[in-house]
């Protein structure tokens, strides 16, 4: 019986040989997504478990490497499907609690995260689907879903669903192209 541990490093590890075929060439981004992989492992248990504390070393090297000297906040227990693509990896911020599809491509200086309600709540923070592709200096904020095969231009802003095939532009984010023109 290979446990839940092994399940989750093979699971890991399939995730990174498909994230590497996205980033053929992107050294930077292979640190990161290696870095990512190994991490989400130990990130994911519970504090009361042993693992947990066990991959603390490798959590605190993930945030010194990625988040400081890198400029990428990527946290190691955010949900991330495999054949994550990253350009430039510059100035990306990503929340925990966003869920990230399979084979999405993000570029640099993107944001995707939750909006401060007005009484000074938290709402949900996105999920993005798969195939999608998130255009440079995009901010993609709120309890939102972007379909599958969706794109975000350059500079969006995204506050509200987009649907699958969607192509969307501008602050705030408006549809070009896709379902119900």
């Amino acid at each position: 019986m290979i446990g839940q541990l092994g399940r989750d490093v093979l699971r890991s590890a399939d995730a990174l040989r498909i994230d590497w075929e996205g980033n053929r060439g992107n050294v930077k981004a292979k640190v990161i997504t290696t870095l990512f992989r190994c991490t989400e492992v130990f990130a994911k248990r519970k504090r009361r478990d042993v693992l947990w504390w066990c991959g603390v070393p490798l959590m605190v090297a993930y945030r010194l490497v990625v988040e400081w000297v890198l400029g990428v906040e990527l946290p190691a227990k955010t949900k991330v499907g495999p054949g994550l693509v990253i350009y430039h990896g510059q100035g990306l911020v990503v929340r925990d609690t966003a869920i990230i599809g399979r084979h999405v491509v993000l570029r640099h200086n993107t944001t995707i995260g939750i909006r401060i309600e007005r009484d000074g709540s938290e709402s949900d923070a996105p999920i993005i689907g798969n195939r999608v592709d998130i255009g440079a200096h995009a901010v993609v904020i709120g309890p939102i879903r972007i379909g599958d095969d969706a794109v975000v231009g350059a500079g969006a802003v995204v506050v509200s669903d987009v649907p699958n095939g969607a192509i969307v532009v501008g602050n705030p984010a408006r549809r070009i192209h896709g379902e119900s023109e």
